[in-house]
């Protein structure tokens, strides 16, 4: 008899195995939780995130919100013509542009993917793009090339993914990666900015970390009197975190190649069974990263709520989508942003969500499915006999 709810647990690893905790025990007994340079922890993390991603720099942050603050303002954006982005995406990102001294300028999404359309983009008036690899599915970033304005890169999802075979963060003039407790590579907080451009990199550093590494590192002559009384927020990762982490790192691999076979079962067993669902595709030479699988349902969803709620019932491995930011009271009461936001008293618009059809249509006919970082067959098979009970019965 096919079960109507998943009756086996999550398979999961533990989240910070015996080499986490080793690292994290040797720091403590050396007593270097804090590092106002670019000491041994700091700098074998930020290493070994340039190599992932192919880059010249990486920098650390405290969280992946401060380092696409830091990224906004490395490519100097303006009050006067805003940062263009997808709705798609955590609020960081949004309060990011405000924090930086600009402003979010929202656009569609593709037709066929959770990510930024980049035809028709109004780059004439804006001051950068900001890009969201959103739930792992590496945007089109061959598409975003040879724009007038920088090009930002919101990795928070897509640790290890790829386009067209070339990293995702090294695309854009920077790329900013989360490092929260529930993404595929975690310090329990903390953020990576990469670039290969010196100028950013420098100018990133000047928003948030300590005198001691800018007198260090920094060469450009425009930013050298920031040395002795910088004008910065306190955006240093603790030491803790830059361990813990770059142990993760070490796994990635691993993790994303069992994540992927669970997902290649599963989209067979949802196809043999001809289910109205389907993972939303990537291109064959692209890699998707792992925070959760958005999936398509093919039949028109008329009430999502109620969906989500029979999914959850069944037990089935459903994360929510992001709040409908557009519609929040901070984006749709003008004084809200204006309270927060001094610079854009008297001229913040709010978004009219029918303008982002294609926003709509995603929220409306996607689920997202948490997949299983280890080998879990029989997990994965009892999913899809859920799967097929519940949508049968909706």
């Amino acid at each position: 008899m096919t079960p109507r709810t998943v009756t086996l647990p999550f398979p999961r690893r533990p989240k910070y195995g015996d080499a986490e905790i080793t690292a994290a025990t040797k720091l403590l007994r050396e007593g270097r939780l804090s590092d106002v340079g670019r000491g041994p922890a700091i700098a074998a993390l930020e290493d070994a995130f340039a190599a992932l991603v192919d880059t010249t720099h990486a920098l650390s942050f405290n969280s992946g919100t401060a380092s696409l603050h830091a990224a906004l303002h490395a490519v100097d954006v303006t009050p006067d013509q805003g940062v263009v982005m997808s709705p798609m995406t955590w609020v960081s990102a949004i309060t990011a542009a405000f924090h930086a001294g600009s402003f979010p300028i929202f656009a569609d999404l593709d037709p066929d993917s959770p990510n930024l359309d980049p035809a028709g983009l109004d780059t004439a008036h804006c001051s950068a793009v900001l890009v969201t690899h959103a739930w792992g599915v590496p945007a089109p970033m061959h598409r975003f090339t040879g724009f007038p304005v920088p090009v930002v890169e919101d990795c928070s999802h897509a640790h290890g993914a790829r386009h067209q075979g070339r990293p995702v963060g090294s695309w854009g003039t920077a790329g900013c990666f989360s490092l929260q407790e529930t993404k595929a590579v975690s310090g329990g907080e903390g953020g990576i900015l990469t670039t290969s451009d010196r100028l950013v990199y420098e100018r990133a550093m000047t928003l948030g970390h300590h005198p001691r590494r800018l007198a260090e590192e920094l060469t450009a002559p425009e930013l050298l009197p920031l040395i002795e009384a910088p004008a910065s927020h306190k955006f240093r990762m603790p030491t803790l975190a830059a361990v813990i982490a770059h142990e993760q790192l070490n796994t990635l691999p691993a993790r994303m190649r069992d994540s992927d076979r669970n997902l290649a079962h599963l989209t067979r067993l949802v196809e043999n069974a001809g289910l109205p669902i389907a993972p939303v595709p990537i291109p064959a030479d692209a890699v998707r990263g792992w925070y959760g699988t958005p999936f398509t349902l093919t039949t028109p969803v008329n009430d999502p709520a109620a969906l989500h709620t029979r999914l959850q019932q069944a037990r089935l491995p459903i994360r929510a989508l992001y709040p409908d930011w557009l519609t929040t009271p901070l984006l749709s009461e003008a004084v809200l942003v204006e309270r927060h936001w001094p610079h854009m008293r008297g001229r913040w618009t709010s978004p009219r969500p029918q303008d982002f059809p294609n926003y709509r249509r995603f929220r409306r006919q996607t689920v997202v499915l948490k997949i299983p970082d280890l080998p879990a067959p029989d997990y994965i098979e009892q999913v899809a006999a859920v799967l097929a009970t519940t949508l049968r019965s909706s």
